[in-house]
C-alpha cells in the first residue's frame, strides 16, 4: 500500500532515529518494573514518583552498562538544540507561524504535550500562536500506513483482522505526537483505530532522561524553591501511561461506565448530554494498538485561529461541568480535553474522545476542592482555607504547627486572591482568569511547602484549557461563575456526607457578628446560587432538602434560631422595671 500522501520521509527518520537500538531491551525492562510498581502499589502518589524515576535514571543506569545510553542522550541533546533553534526563529518571525506547529511536534512528543496545553490558551500566548500549535492536537504530519500495518501485526498478530482493516482503511484521519487514527470497517460497523507512531518509546526515554538532567541542574543551584524534579517525574508518569493504549482501553471503560450512554453519572446532564465511544476489543488490545466506536461530530475548535464559535458556547459550558462532575463528583477525570478531543454533536451533544490521561481524584481532595472555593468565595475566609489546606494534609506539620507561618499563609492567600479576583462593589462572583489565579498559588508552593498531589498539574489543565476555549467564544467568560454554583449546590447537599463540608457549610452559614448559624446568612447563600444556575431559590432549596445532610443543616440553623428567640424573650423577662 501506498504511503499517506502527507507523510514525509524526514518525519519518519525524526522517530525512527532513536528507534530499536541495543539499549532497547534494558529500556523494555525498566518500563515492565515501572508498570508493576504503578499496579501494586497502594499509594497513587509514590507509585508515580517510583514510576517515573524507574523509567528514566534506571533506564539511563542500566543502558551505560551497555555503553551506549550516554551517547544516545547526548545526541538526543544535540537534535534537541538544533530544533529547538528552529522553533525559536519560526517563533520571531509571524509570517512563519503556520510552521509552528509542525516545528514543535519534531521534537517528539514529550515537547509536543507542552504545545498541546498552550494551543487552548490564546489569551497567554496570542491567538496566532494558538492557532498554529492546535495542529500538534491532531493535524500533525502522519506516519507510514504500511509502518501502521507492521505496529499492528506486532501487536496483535499477522493475521488479526485489524491489520487487514488498516491496510483497506486508506490514510489517517488524525495524525499527533503519539499516534494516527484511521476510520475502518470492522465485522460491518465502523471503527476508529488507534495505531502509536512507531519509535517513540526511546525518543521519550532519552526526552524524560534530559528533562531529569535539567531539573536535577535547576535544583542544585538553589535559587529555586519548587520541586522541579518531582514536576517532571509526574510529567514523565504520565506520557508514559499515555503510551500503553492497554490502559487507555481501561481508561475508556471505566468512563463509559460513568458518563456514556447509561453511565452512572451520565443523568446529571441534560439530554443529549455527553457521549462516550465503546470499546471494541474483540480482536484483543496491544500496548500500541486500541479499536474503538467511530463517533460523527464535528470538532469544536474550527477555522483559522482555531476559535470556538460563539454559538457553540454551550458546548464548551456542558464540557466544562462535565469536567466539574469528574473532579467533584466522581473523582474519574479526563485530564485532556483538547480541541481536538471534545467533539460536537448533531444532536447538540458532546463527545470525548483519546482516554490516555485519566486521572483518579481522592474523595478526600474532591471535598476539599468544594470547601476551599465556598471559604474563598463566599466568606473570603482565606484563614479558613488555609486550615483546611492542613486538615487536606497538603501542606506539612512544620507549616501547619507555627503559628507564624499560617498567618503568612493566611496573608499570602489574601494577596493572591486579591491580585487575581476581582470582587464587583455589590457583591457576587468575582471576575478571574484561571491561569492567573493558578500561577499565584502554584507561587505559594515553594514558599509553604505544598505537598501537591500527582494529579494536580494535569486536571487544572484541563480546566484551563477549557476556559481558554471558552473565551475564544466569548471573552467576557468566567468560569468561577459556572464553578462557584456547582460547587455551592454541592456543598449544602453534600450528598456523601463528608465531614469536611458538613464542617465548611456551617461556617459560612455562621454570621460573623454573632458567631452563631444565621437563617438568614443561609437564605444569601440560596440566593446567590440561584442567581448564578438560574434556577429558583426555591427550587435549590428541594434540591439540598432531597439530602439527608441537607435537611440536617436546616434543623441545626432552626435550631439555632430558635434558642436565640428563647435567650431574647429571658433577657426581656430579666429586664429590670422602671
Amino acid at each position: 500500500m501506498a504511503p499517506s500522501p502527507r507523510a514525509t520521509p524526514a518525519r519518519a527518520v525524526t522517530f525512527a532515529r532513536h528507534g530499536r537500538g541495543t539499549s532497547s531491551a534494558s529500556f523494555a525492562r525498566a518500563r515492565r518494573r515501572w508498570e508493576d510498581a504503578r499496579a501494586t502499589s497502594g499509594r497513587w502518589a509514590r507509585a508515580t514518583s517510583e514510576a517515573a524515576t524507574v523509567s528514566t535514571s534506571t533506564r539511563v543506569r542500566e543502558s551505560a552498562r551497555a555503553g551506549d545510553a550516554a551517547l544516545a542522550v547526548a545526541r538526543r541533546f544535540a537534535e534537541v538544540v538544533r530544533l529547538g533553534s528552529t522553533i525559536a526563529l519560526v517563533a520571531l518571525d509571524k509570517r512563519r507561524y503556520d510552521e509552528l506547529g509542525r516545528a514543535v511536534g519534531a521534537l517528539g512528543p514529550a515537547y509536543a504535550k507542552f504545545g498541546q496545553a498552550l494551543a487552548s490558551r490564546g489569551d497567554i500566548v496570542g491567538r496566532d500562536v494558538a492557532r498554529a500549535l492546535m495542529d500538534l492536537c491532531d493535524d500533525m504530519e502522519p506516519f507510514d500506513d504500511e509502518a501502521a500495518v507492521r505496529v499492528v501485526e506486532e501487536e496483535l498478530g499477522v493475521e488479526s483482522p485489524v491489520a487487514a482493516a488498516v491496510r483497506d482503511a486508506g490514510p489517517p484521519v488524525a495524525a499527533a505526537s503519539l499516534a494516527q487514527v484511521y476510520k475502518a470497517t470492522l465485522d460491518g460497523e465502523t471503527v476508529a483505530i488507534k495505531v502509536q507512531r512507531p519509535g517513540i518509546e526511546a525518543v521519550v526515554d532519552m526526552d524524560a532522561a534530559l528533562l531529569r538532567l535539567g531539573a536535577s541542574a535547576v535544583e542544585r543551584t538553589g535559587k529555586v524553591k519548587a520541586k522541579a524534579l518531582d514536576a517532571v517525574n509526574e510529567f514523565c508518569s504520565r506520557l508514559y501511561e499515555e503510551m500503553d493504549f492497554r490502559r487507555e482501553a481501561a481508561n475508556l471503560t471505566q468512563f463509559n461506565a460513568l458518563y456514556g450512554e447509561n453511565g452512572s453519572a451520565s443523568k446529571s446532564f441534560p439530554k443529549p448530554g455527553i457521549r462516550v465511544p465503546r470499546l471494541i476489543d474483540t480482536y484483543g488490545v496491544g500496548r500500541r494498538v486500541v479499536v474503538m466506536e467511530w463517533i460523527d461530530g464535528e470538532k469544536l475548535t474550527r477555522g483559522r485561529d482555531k476559535s470556538v464559535s460563539a454559538d457553540d458556547l454551550h458546548y464548551v459550558k456542558l464540557g466544562i461541568a462535565c469536567t466539574l462532575s469528574q473532579l467533584i463528583e466522581t473523582g474519574v477525570m479526563h485530564a485532556d480535553p483538547h480541541g481536538g478531543n471534545i467533539l460536537k454533536l448533531p444532536n447538540g451533544g458532546l463527545a470525548y474522545l483519546d482516554f490516555g490521561l485519566v486521572s483518579t481524584v481522592p474523595r478526600q481532595v474532591r471535598d476539599g476542592l468544594v470547601a476551599a472555593i465556598a471559604l474563598l468565595i463566599f466568606s473570603r475566609n482565606y484563614a479558613a482555607v488555609g486550615r483546611l489546606f492542613g486538615e487536606l494534609m497538603l501542606i506539612p506539620p512544620e507549616v501547619l504547627e507555627d503559628e507564624s507561618e499560617m498567618r503568612e499563609l493566611e496573608r499570602a492567600l489574601e494577596d493572591a486572591a486579591e491580585a487575581t479576583l476581582k470582587f464587583p462593589e455589590n457583591g457576587g462572583v468575582p471576575d478571574v482568569r484561571f491561569d492567573q489565579l493558578l500561577g499565584a498559588l502554584l507561587a505559594l508552593v515553594p514558599r509553604f511547602k505544598f505537598i501537591l498531589p500527582p494529579y494536580f498539574l494535569n486536571n487544572a489543565r484541563a480546566l484551563g484549557t477549557l476556559e481558554g476555549m471558552a473565551k475564544s467564544a466569548d471573552p467576557d467568560f468566567n468560569i468561577l461563575a459556572v464553578v462557584y454554583p456547582y460547587a455551592m449546590t454541592r456543598a449544602l447537599a453534600n450528598p456523601d456526607e463528608s465531614p469536611v463540608i458538613r464542617k465548611v457549610i456551617r461556617q459560612l452559614a455562621t454570621d460573623p457578628t454573632t458567631d452563631r448559624l444565621s437563617l438568614r446568612v443561609l437564605f444569601k447563600m440560596l440566593r446567590d446560587v440561584s442567581r448564578l444556575t438560574g434556577a429558583s431559590a426555591l427550587r435549590v432549596a428541594v434540591d439540598a432538602l432531597a439530602r439527608r445532610e441537607g435537611r440536617r443543616l436546616l434543623l441545626d440553623v432552626l435550631a439555632r434560631e430558635f434558642r436565640n428567640i428563647l435567650d431574647s424573650i429571658r433577657r426581656l423577662r430579666v429586664r429590670p422595671h422602671r
